[in-house]
């Protein structure tokens, strides 16, 4: 590891510690001190190596914050026994289900960079246990998704799993895991009943690290609302997605709420390609704003054809457009789309993601790499608290119910009692081709 200087720490730790968290506790500093960053052999030979700079400080920046997080707050404020001793480690499998195909195909590839930068970071700091990824392609679908699920479970033995990346995907998947008891935490699931009131029954043994769209989609209503004086507005949604027909539901009692009038709502498919005669239905409506539930290819296409016949008119979008896909796909038609999203990858939180994100990909992360990311490295606390026992699930669902007031790339993280995840919510919005906060 590079050598850490005593303002690189204290500048790292006024970052990364929770606000609502006191000054690092004795055995916090016992960990720093025996960690492999301040190691005074390890700072003679590494500064040998000054021509990696760009690598040493983002392996310095991802033992900090492996620190910070050990040490943050709640019951994982307390660092495990033997975690800085050099005791023999622990091999710890997590299942993580993405969609490197299929529908969903923009997301899962940002969410597998997001957890194998975590993975390294969290491996190089020198913890009672190494953190081993079994990466599975869930296809988009829900069968899929189940069937690797079960090989998680039954087959690779894993102490948890992360996914997989559609809501729809996990009505079908974690019951297979709430069943057998395997704690899983959602990374990109925002629809609803995926944690608390569940529709399959119990399901206690699933997390979620992906803030739901009964939390952002109001707060997205209401800030369009005051910026753009919203009084009318149509809804356009895909009825057979999960996740779309989820987005409509929310999405039409925030507008309720706000006494903003629906004028007419229209349902496609998801695997539409042609919107012409969509956005044609509700041309003729004239509202103040276009408000679609969609996942990011059929959102592209709208806001193309938004473009040509209803020039100048916004879109707010739920999830599935926190996508540099959606630029990327609709050019200059995409300018000016409004979205709630669960970071702000220009604040001091995020900045030291950013950078480690940007060094070894070389392209800015998006917020689906974030979550991800971010769910790994909770995970990880938690390990540390359940004393590193990666077969005793029940230990480790305690510790993750005690997460609490996590400083993390999103922002001071906590579970709620539901399991959800309480977070700040970012409203955003496109500007040349980034995504911006939205005032």
């Amino acid at each position: 590891m590079a050598p850490v200087t005593a303002a690189m720490t204290t500048h790292r730790w006024s970052v990364l510690r929770s606000p609502t968290t006191p000054a690092r506790s004795a055995s916090c500093a016992a960990l720093w001190r025996d960690s492999p960053h301040n190691r005074p052999h390890s700072v003679i030979r590494m500064r040998r190596r000054a021509m990696r700079t760009l690598r040493i400080f983002a392996a310095a920046a991802g033992g900090m914050a492996l620190v910070a997080s050990a040490c943050g707050g709640g019951p994982a404020a307390q660092p495990p026994s033997g975690s800085a001793s050099g005791a023999i480690t622990q091999e710890v499998k997590v299942g993580v289900a993405i969609s490197l195909t299929g529908a969903a195909n923009v997301y899962g590839p940002s969410q597998q960079n997001g957890v194998n930068l975590a993975a390294e970071q969290i491996n190089a700091i020198g913890r009672p246990f190494t953190v081993r990824l079994v990466i599975e392609d869930d296809a988009s679908t829900a069968a899929q998704s189940i069937t690797v699920f079960k090989k998680f479970i039954d087959q690779d033995k894993v102490a948890a799993i992360l996914g997989p990346t559609l809501s729809g995907s996990a009505a079908g998947a974690h019951p297979v895991a709430q069943a057998a008891q395997i704690p899983t935490i959602a990374i990109s699931n925002t629809g609803i009943g995926i944690v608390g009131k569940c529709d399959y029954g119990p399901c206690d043994y699933i997390f979620r690290a992906s803030l739901g769209e009964e939390t952002a989609l109001p707060e997205t209503v209401k800030a369009a609302k005051a910026a753009l004086n919203l009084k009318k507005v149509v809804l356009l949604y895909a009825q057979d997605d999960k996740f779309s027909a989820d987005d409509a539901t929310i999405f039409e009692k925030a507008l309720g709420a706000e006494g903003i009038q629906i004028t007419k709502k229209v349902a496609f498919s998801k695997n539409d390609v042609d919107f012409a005669g969509t956005v044609g239905q509700v041309k003729g409506d004239n509202p103040d704003a276009i408000v679609v539930g969609a996942l990011a290819g059929p959102a592209t296409k709208i806001l193309q054809e938004i473009a040509k016949q209803m020039p100048g008119k916004k879109m707010l979008c739920g999830n599935g457009c926190n996508t540099p896909a959606i630029i990327s796909g609709a050019g200059a038609a995409a300018e000016a789309t409004i979205v709630g999203t669960a970071w702000d990858p220009s604040s001091d939180t995020a900045s030291y993601f950013v950078n480690s994100y940007k060094a070894k990909y070389g392209k800015d992360p998006d917020q689906f790499a974030a979550q991800a990311y971010t769910a790994l490295h909770v995970l990880a606390n938690a390990l540390d608290t359940s004393k590193v026992n990666a077969n005793d699930h029940a230990a480790l669902k305690r510790a993750l119910e005690g997460i609490k007031n996590a400083k993390t790339v999103l922002g001071a993280f906590s579970f709620t009692a539901d399991h959800d995840v309480s977070q700040p919510v970012y409203v955003m919005t496109v500007k040349g081709n980034a995504f911006v906060p939205f005032k």
